[in-house]
C-alpha cells in the first residue's frame, strides 16, 4: 500500500503519494457552501468559475469544483504541467482583484447554463430542511444571487477565505519541481457549530420529487450503514414490490463525529405515497429485526470496489478528504481502515448504528403526492408543510370590504378576494378564509426580479415567490414589500 508524505510548500500543507506516472493533482480550500450567507449563496462558486477563466487556455485535463465545506482545483497530466497550472491558478488568486467586469458577465452566463433552476429560483434541499439556511443547510436552496453579487464582494471573499493558512495541495504521484505556489497569508476564519432544527421524526413536504430518508449518524459507521440501507430498500421497494428503480447515497460530514446520511428514492408519481409508507415501514423493520447477512455483505463488496487503493480515483478522492479533514480538524479514516472496520463489523452492531440514528428520521416526500396526514400519523411522525406562511386564528376584524386592517393598508388581488396588508412586523395575507402571515424579521434572502415577482426566503428555507403584477397597484407593494425587508437581505434575480 502506498503511504502519504506530508510536507509543506511555501507554508501550504501537502500530501502526496510515491506513485509513477500521469498525476491528479488538487489545490483545495477550506471554504464551501456551508460558509455562505443566503444572500451570496453561490459566490464561492462563481470565485471558482472566473478564477479558471483567468488561468485559461490550460492544455491538460483540469476544472474545480464546490462541496459543502470546499473548493478545490484539480488537473490530471504529466507531473511538471500540472505544477504549472496550480501556480496559475495561484496567481490568479493573488491578482483577483484585478478581474474585469466583462469576466464576471461571461461566467455568470456559465454557471446558468450549468444549472439553470438554481440559478433563477430558490428551492431548499434536505441539508436545509434539517438545519436551516446556516451552516450545512447553506447552499441546498439554489443560487438566485449569483447573478446579482457584485466585483467588490467576490475580491472581498477571496480575501477573506483563498488564504496560504486555509489552503492544502495534494497529489497522487510526487510533488512537481515545478511547483511554485504563493498564496496570501491571512487569519484562518474559525466554523461554527451548528444544532439541527429538527429533532424528532419528521416528514417534510418537499417542492422536489420522489423521496428521500435522511438520518444523522456516526461518521466512522455510515458509508457500510448507507450500502447496507440501499441493499434492503432496494430488496422490499425495488424486487417485491416494484416501487423505485434505484437508491442514491449522499453522505455529508456534520462535524469531527457525526454527517447527514441520505438516500434518495426515485419512484414515479403514482408511487410516490407507497414509496414512502414501504421506505420507512423497511428502514423500521430493519431496525427492529436487524439487517440481513446479505445486506452486510453486500455493503461490504461495494466499499471494497469503491476503496480499492490501486484505483487512481479512490486514492485521489481520499487525499481530497484528507486535506480538508485536516483544514477542518476533522480525522480521516484511510481506505484501509475502512475496510478493516468495515469487516470487523457484524449485522448486530449495524443494526443498533440504525437504531440510534431512528430517532433523526427526516423524510422528505413530493408535497404534490397524495400523502396523507393519517398516513403521517401512523408512522408516529411529525408532519411539517414546509411553509413560509403561517397560519393566524381568524379575527372579527378581517372583513375584505374593509379599506384596512388596524390601520395598515390593505392590497387587493386582481382576479380573487384575496388581500394582503403590511404591518411593521409582518406580511399578511387572507386567501380563502385563512389568515397567514411572513415573520419580516426572519426574512434572509428577499429577491426581485423585474417583471414584478418577489421571492421572501427565512431562516429555514421556506419560500414563496410573490407576482406583485396581480395584485393592484402592483408597483406600489412591491416598493413597500423591498423597503420592510431586513437590510442585507435584497437581491435581484435572473427572470425565470
Amino acid at each position: 500500500m502506498n503511504s502519504v508524505t506530508s510536507t509543506t510548500h511555501h507554508g501550504i500543507a501537502s500530501y502526496s503519494l510515491n506513485r509513477a506516472g500521469i498525476c491528479t493533482a488538487t489545490l483545495v480550500f477550506g471554504v464551501g457552501m456551508r460558509d455562505e450567507p443566503a444572500a451570496m449563496a453561490g459566490i464561492t462558486h462563481l470565485v471558482e468559475h472566473v478564477l479558471l477563466r483567468m488561468v485559461h487556455p490550460m492544455p491538460l485535463y483540469h476544472g474545480g469544483r464546490v462541496g459543502t465545506d470546499s473548493v478545490e482545483f484539480h488537473a490530471t497530466g504529466e507531473s511538471e504541467v500540472v505544477g504549472g497550472f496550480l501556480n496559475a491558478v495561484a496567481k490568479a488568486i493573488t491578482g483577483f482583484a484585478s478581474v474585469s467586469e466583462e469576466a464576471l458577465v461571461l461566467e455568470k452566463s456559465v454557471v446558468e447554463a450549468e444549472n439553470p433552476p438554481a440559478y433563477c429560483r430558490a428551492s431548499s434541499g434536505l441539508l436545509t430542511y434539517r438545519f436551516g439556511t446556516r451552516g450545512p443547510g447553506a447552499g441546498q436552496f439554489g443560487a438566485p444571487s449569483t447573478a446579482d453579487l457584485g466585483r467588490g464582494e467576490l475580491v472581498a471573499w477571496v480575501n477573506r477565505w483563498f488564504i496560504a493558512e486555509n489552503s492544502a495541495l495534494t497529489f497522487t504521484g510526487a510533488v512537481p519541481d515545478s511547483l511554485d505556489i504563493r498564496l496570501p497569508s491571512g487569519e484562518q476564519v474559525p466554523k461554527e457549530h451548528h444544532e439541527p432544527l429538527i429533532t424528532a421524526p419528521t416528514v417534510i413536504r418537499s417542492a422536489k420529487e420522489g423521496v428521500a430518508l435522511s438520518f444523522i449518524v456516526p461518521t466512522h459507521g455510515s458509508s457500510l450503514l448507507g450500502e447496507a440501507l440501499r441493499y434492503e430498500l432496494l430488496d422490499r421497494l425495488s424486487h417485491d414490490r416494484g416501487l423505485i428503480y434505484s437508491v442514491d447515497i449522499i453522505t455529508t460530514a456534520l462535524d469531527t463525529e457525526q454527517c447527514q446520511l441520505d438516500l434518495i428514492l426515485d419512484p414515479v408519481e403514482s408511487n410516490v405515497r407507497a414509496a414512502f409508507i414501504e421506505g420507512v415501514t423497511a428502514v423500521r423493520a430493519v431496525a427492529e429485526n436487524g439487517f440481513s447477512i446479505n445486506a452486510l455483505v453486500q455493503a461490504r463488496r461495494c466499499l471494497q470496489a469503491e476503496l480499492g487503493w490501486d484505483d487512481c480515483t479512490a486514492a485521489f478522492t481520499y487525499l481530497g478528504q484528507l486535506a480538508v479533514d485536516r483544514l477542518l480538524g476533522r480525522p480521516t479514516s484511510t481506505p484501509t481502515q475502512v475496510l478493516a472496520q468495515a469487516d470487523a463489523q457484524r449485522t448486530e452492531g449495524l443494526t443498533e448504528l440504525l437504531r440510534t440514528a431512528a430517532g433523526s428520521l427526516v423524510v422528505a416526500v413530493d408535497k404534490y403526492a397524495t400523502v396523507k396526514k393519517k398516513d403521517v400519523k401512523s408512522l408516529a411522525m411529525h408532519l411539517d408543510p414546509y411553509e413560509i406562511w403561517q397560519p393566524r386564528p381568524h379575527s372579527d376584524n378581517e372583513d375584505s370590504s374593509q379599506k384596512s386592517v388596524d390601520g395598515h393598508r390593505l392590497w387587493r388581488h386582481k382576479s380573487s378576494t384575496s388581500v394582503m396588508w403590511l404591518t411593521p412586523t409582518h406580511l399578511w395575507r387572507r386567501q380563502g378564509g385563512k389568515t397567514r402571515s411572513i415573520d419580516l424579521a426572519d426574512v434572509v434572502l428577499a429577491g426581485h426580479r423585474s417583471c414584478g415577482c418577489i421571492t421572501l426566503m427565512d431562516s429555514r428555507g421556506r419560500s414563496d415567490e410573490l407576482p406583485t403584477e396581480n395584485w393592484k397597484h402592483g408597483q406600489a407593494l412591491k416598493r413597500a414589500l423591498l423597503s420592510a425587508c431586513p437590510a442585507g437581505t435584497l437581491r435581484t434575480f435572473p427572470e425565470k
